[in-house]
């Protein structure tokens, strides 16, 4: 917790680099054809690993001051863009096939994925959603109607996640474990 953090603390503009485990786990999604946007890059640590597997990567970052501590200290790679903005409001590249979130405060996970969607993207690595591990969202994979899930886990293209109860006697490891990706949950009242 951040001394004095109040809410109206804006989490998004404070930056933390994650764990070597973490960027394990994003760069295992990463092909080296892929079109990476690097959404909240940071200090371009993991931009320039992803870059050094031959992925063209873009690197959006709204700190313009991280952004320029980060070019001071080593050269980009030809195949490393970095824009400044905000990911919320700006435009993505066209070629993009696979966004990077690791952002576990991120409160706009859901703008990113119709993004992302509209661009055709096939996935979005990220641990924004549930808040936890990285995991990869398949933007392409077909979507339940939020009513139509009998019961369990569920995460929705807008970014809210839940557990709808159910009978206990019916739970079991398996249920445990499905997630049911959905659309048009209640936070988002179908939009």
């Amino acid at each position: 917790m951040i001394p004095g953090a109040g809410p109206d603390v804006d989490w998004e503009a404070l930056w933390a680099p994650y764990d070597e485990a973490t960027y394990r786990q994003a760069l295992a999604w990463i092909r080296p054809n892929d079109v990476v946007l690097d959404i909240g890059a940071g200090d371009l640590r993991l931009a320039r690993r992803m870059a050094a597997m031959g992925c063209k990567v873009y690197a959006l970052e709204r700190q313009e001051a991280l952004v320029h501590q980060a070019l001071e200290q080593e050269a980009l790679p030809p195949n490393l863009e970095v824009i400044v903005g905000d990911a919320v409001t700006l435009p993505f590249p066209l070629e993009v096939t696979v966004g990077v979130l690791l952002m576990r405060h991120c409160t706009h996970t859901g703008v990113y994925i119709k993004k992302l969607q509209a661009l055709g993207a096939r996935g979005l690595i990220t641990n924004a959603r549930w808040h936890l591990d990285v995991e990869w969202i398949d933007l392409q994979a077909p979507r339940l109607p939020f009513d139509q899930v009998p019961w369990g886990w569920y995460a929705c293209v807008c970014g809210q996640v839940g557990f709808l109860p159910g009978p206990p006697e019916a739970l079991t490891e398996e249920l445990m474990l499905k997630v049911h990706e959905v659309a048009y949950c209640p936070a988002c009242g179908g939009r």
